[in-house]
């Protein structure tokens, strides 16, 4: 077997470059396989050989994956849009991963709903809707309000609350209308309503090692506020009741068990309700919205490097030591225009416990109010030794970083 560990793709923040060094870290050489490789800052220091292919064409992927075949001891992927293509590929080379059935399971939120109904998984009442006129039917089964969103969706992008069935069918129109996602693939021109559920969410980080599964921790998120659902920080630990996060462990555990998930890294979005909690949805990767980083910085437990192991045949090791909190807060927009300023990110870096200040959005940048994750404009991470430590940390950092927008361009 050969030191080669090939990415299909990755994503544009966060873990997607990282990775590549990452993998050269452990003394193995990454092949980055994309369309498009000035999409990504960074990839020309990765140390990454880039292979340029159509990654939405799965022929042409394929040879191109397979023309390295003698070389590959694995294959893997940071992006939600490519983690089924990556599946498909490892399984074909007889290398290490999910099940591509699996992944494409997860990948399809409305199939997953139904599995995991036939599986008596605790979640919301749902419906999944091909046409604007099966919206009636779907609504008298899952009610008012409702969450509307892609069954094939990632990022928050399009996921809205609707309150009344005119705002179903505005919705659902706009989702049904679009026929390529923001990768260029073909949309699955289906939209999923769910029933609205009133809790504070979560998620749980699993990593399954031939079958048997590990529960690394759970995740406390925030989200803006209504109609959409874009995460706005994360606190790790989530600052639980013990009983709170068994219950939130064993669900997910459940749901990942029905689901078929057998190797690598999970993210399992979950509510507390009063009487129980309820799967959102489960994402068959490593989590983002930097949770591995906060990961690392209390646990001492480099996940992204173990997913990088288990893809390529390695050992993995989920030893932790935990100290203290870690967060994220995201940088978004007021109001729309154009990003005129960004700075004050030196200041920030300086606070008592901030560990690093980010801003992906540069001068000249269009910006608005976030509809979904790809509207953050960089973010802020810092440690605490309680919660409370913590959240007055990122609240004073926040604030020093001068984000200007204008009408005009």
């Amino acid at each position: 077997m050969g030191r080669c560990l090939a990415f299909i793709e990755a994503n544009t923040t966060g873990t997607g470059m990282m990775a590549l060094r990452t993998a050269r870290d452990l003394g193995l050489e990454p092949l980055f396989f994309t369309g498009r490789p000035e999409r990504y800052r960074g990839l020309d220091g990765s140390g990454a050989e880039v292979v340029r292919c159509d990654t939405n064409d799965a022929a042409a992927l394929r040879a191109a994956v397979e023309r390295h075949a003698g070389e590959l001891c694995g294959v893997t992927t940071t992006s939600d849009f490519y983690v089924a293509a990556a599946a498909e590929l490892a399984a074909g080379l007889g290398l290490p991963g999910n099940p591509p059935e699996v992944v494409r399971l997860c990948r399809d939120k409305g199939r997953l709903r139904r599995v995991l109904a036939e599986a008596g998984v605790p979640q919301p009442k749902f419906a999944v809707v091909t046409e604007e006129d099966q919206i009636t039917a779907a609504l008298a089964s899952v009610g008012l309000p409702c969450v509307a969103k892609p069954v094939d969706g990632s990022g928050s992008e399009h996921v809205r609350l609707c309150a009344t069935e005119e705002e179903v069918r505005a919705h659902a129109g706009e989702v049904l209308s679009v026929r390529t996602n923001v990768r260029g693939q073909p949309s699955a021109g289906a939209i999923l309503l769910e029933e609205y559920l009133e809790g504070p969410e979560y998620s749980v980080e699993t990593f399954h090692i031939r079958g048997e599964p590990t529960c690394v921790g759970v995740v406390a998120k925030s989200v803006t506020g209504h109609p959409y659902f874009v995460e706005s920080g994360h606190v790790y630990p989530a600052p639980l009741d013990p009983l709170e996060g068994e219950a939130l462990v064993a669900a997910a555990q459940a749901a990942l068990a029905a689901a078929g998930v057998r190797e690598g890294p999970t993210h399992t979005e979950v509510k507390l309700l009063p009487g129980g909690v309820a799967i959102v949805e489960i994402n068959p990767r490593l989590a983002g919205g930097m949770i591995p980083e906060l990961v690392r910085l209390v646990d001492g437990l480099d996940l992204l490097e173990q997913q990088l192991r288990g893809a390529a045949g390695m050992p993995v090791t989920l030893a932790t030591r935990r100290r203290g909190y870690a967060g994220v807060r995201f940088l978004t927009a007021e109001r729309a225009g154009v990003l005129r300023t960004a700075c004050g990110w030196r200041q920030a870096e300086l606070l008592p416990g901030v560990e690093s200040v980010v801003i992906t959005a540069e001068p000249g940048t269009r910006v608005s109010p976030p509809r979904s994750a790809y509207d953050r404009l960089g973010h802020v991470i810092a440690r605490g030794r309680t919660v409370r430590q913590l959240t007055a940390r990122l609240e004073a950092a926040v604030p020093s970083l001068l984000m200007e927008a204008s009408e005009r361009p």
